[in-house]
């Protein structure tokens, strides 16, 4: 992959021994042979460990899954806080069938839809639709369970494999991607970003504690997308949104405290090239901090599309 790291996608990083996770899912998938004297002592059969294994880890992960309330419950800490700030003047949950959409008003009639999904690089990603009365959409990405890859790379997966492609191939506008949740701000993923907030809102968002204080909460993650849809055609190289054509984005700023006069450094932008030559069509992606900045911390390849469009 050409230019900077993965993990520059975002400016946070997990305070995380990846080895140490590494360690312990060697020992439970040796347990059986290595220390068959600590399963007969909890009366389990070391014969049976490996199906045994694989039940436990199905249930625990039923209960990860259980967790979604949790991310439930953050957002709409957040859209509360938006709208006693007045940067919301109204939202409702609309999800049913599975869908997790918000309908969320902004001052002046501006409507935006905001779909809250898992992990970036989840499968999740590819699976929205964007409904017909919203003005912006936004998917909102939640990884607090997730803690290996570093956030940087799993947010570069989310956008370069997952949104663009089904943006090119299905012709279908996201508008931004919002990257937020409890661990944001905490001791295990430390925000580098001067702004936010201090009081209630981070105990009504989440349990997990604020490593600058307790009760701080810093400013979201927010990538700005193409503002039109890609053609290889029509549209090569379609402009990417600002704070004024993305509205949501700068509501939620200005909800954490950023100043006018510092937002446009505190979003991140994904540019899209398009090309086509006799072997096919590619596409490359690009993405990088501050809108005033045009220089990328994360720069892919150029990649074949894989399917065509449906035109």
């Amino acid at each position: 992959m050409p230019g900077l790291s993965l993990q520059n996608t975002l400016p946070c990083r997990h305070q995380f021994d990846v080895q140490m996770a590494s360690r312990l899912r060697d020992l439970l998938l040796h347990l059986a042979e290595a220390h068959p004297d600590v399963l007969e002592a909890e009366s389990i059969d070391p014969a049976q460990y490996p199906l045994l294994l694989n039940s436990a880890i199905q249930s625990i992960r039923g209960t990860v899954s259980a967790a979604s309330s949790d991310k439930k419950r953050f957002i709409e800490a957040i859209l509360y806080h938006m709208q006693s700030e007045r940067q919301v003047t109204r939202w409702e949950f609309e999800g049913s069938a599975g869908r997790n959409d918000y309908r969320i008003e902004l001052p002046r009639g501006r409507l935006v839809a905001v779909e809250m999904k898992g992990c970036p690089d989840g499968n999740n990603m590819t699976i929205w639709e964007r409904p017909s009365w919203a003005d912006e959409f936004v998917i909102w990405s939640q990884c607090p369970e997730s803690l290996s890859p570093q956030p940087g790379r799993g947010v570069w997966s989310g956008i370069s494999t997952r949104l663009i492609p089904k943006m090119i191939v299905e012709q279908s506008q996201v508008d931004a991607l919002v990257f937020f949740d409890g661990r944001c701000g905490s001791a295990i993923r430390r925000c580098p970003k001067p702004f936010g907030v201090q009081g209630p809102l981070r105990r009504a968002a989440t349990d997990i504690e604020g490593h600058k204080t307790p009760t701080h909460t810093p400013p979201p993650c927010i990538f700005l997308f193409p503002r039109t849809l890609p053609h290889v055609r029509s549209n090569r190289t379609p402009p990417t949104h600002d704070l004024a054509t993305c509205r949501f984005a700068a509501a939620l700023l200005a909800a954490f405290g950023v100043p006018k006069a510092d937002a446009n450094g505190q979003v991140h932008w994904v540019k899209l090239e398009l090309t086509l030559d006799e072997s096919g069509e590619y596409r490359r992606t690009s993405v990088g901090t501050g809108l005033d900045n045009d220089s990328p911390t994360v720069a892919g390849a150029w990649e074949k599309i894989k399917r065509e469009y449906r035109r």
